[in-house]
C-alpha cells in the first residue's frame, strides 16, 4: 500500500484515502471490490493541485481526455493492483457509485445536494479511481463535514430549473454555496473545463 500511495502522491493525486475494500463491498453490495488477494482499497482523487500538471501535459501532447488518460496511465504503473475508474462503465454500462463509496469509506459526507463534502476541501475535489492492493486493510474516517443550511438547497432548486447553454453556471452555484473549502475553489479555467469540456482552457 505504501508504494502505491507514494506513486500516486508523486503523480499529483493529493487524495489517496485508504479503506477496507471488503467491508465497503459488503456494505454497498459491490462484488467487484471484494478481491480476496487485494483487500486494501485506495480511493484516489485530486484537488485543484493537479490542474497545472494536466495543463503542462496537454500542451506537450494534446488529447481528447487528459484527466482520464492521466489517471489510467498512473494507475497502470502500480504493480499487482486492480483498478476501477470513475469515468468508465462496468456491469452492463453502469458507473461505479463513487459518491456512495466515498461516504462508506469515510472520506466525506453526502450533502443534501448529493455532493460529497470533504472536511477540508469541501466540494472542491474530484474522485478518479479505486486501487485495490494486497495488504491488511485500514480505514481512515474523516470528521463529518457537511454543515449545510438552506443556501445549498436553494441553489439546487435554481439549478434544476435552469436550461440553455449557461445552465452549468447554476450548477456551479450549488458548489459555490458550500461554506467549506472555499480556499480550494478551482481556478476559472479549471471550472470552465470541467463544466463545459472546453479544451481551449488547457492551452
Amino acid at each position: 500500500m505504501n508504494t502505491a500511495t507514494a506513486l500516486l502522491d508523486d503523480a499529483g493525486f493529493d487524495i489517496v484515502h485508504p479503506f477496507d475494500a471488503h467491508g465497503v463491498a459488503h456494505e454497498l453490495g459491490l462484488a467487484m471490490l471484494a478481491d480476496p488477494a487485494r483487500r486494501c482499497g485506495l480511493l484516489v482523487g485530486n484537488t485543484r493541485a493537479l490542474w497545472p500538471r494536466i495543463v503542462e501535459r496537454f500542451r506537450a501532447r494534446p488529447t481528447p481526455h487528459p484527466f482520464e488518460e492521466y489517471v489510467e496511465e498512473t494507475c497502470a504503473k502500480i504493480e499487482d493492483a486492480r483498478c476501477w475508474f470513475a469515468h468508465r462503465r462496468y456491469d452492463g454500462g453502469a458507473f461505479l457509485p463513487f459518491q456512495r463509496i466515498a461516504v462508506a469509506s469515510g472520506l466525506g459526507t453526502l450533502a443534501p445536494t448529493q455532493l460529497v463534502i470533504h472536511p477540508e476541501y469541501g466540494p472542491w475535489f474530484a474522485l478518479r479511481a479505486i486501487v485495490l492492493v494486497a495488504g491488511e486493510p485500514t480505514t481512515r474516517r474523516l470528521p463529518i463535514a457537511c454543515t449545510c443550511g438552506t443556501a445549498c438547497m436553494d441553489a439546487l432548486s435554481r439549478a434544476q430549473a435552469a436550461s440553455g447553454p449557461d445552465a452549468w453556471r447554476a450548477w456551479l452555484a450549488v458548489r459555490d454555496s458550500c461554506t467549506i473549502g472555499r480556499n480550494f475553489r478551482y481556478s476559472d479555467d479549471q471550472i470552465v473545463y470541467h463544466y463545459t469540456k472546453d479544451r481551449s482552457r488547457l492551452r
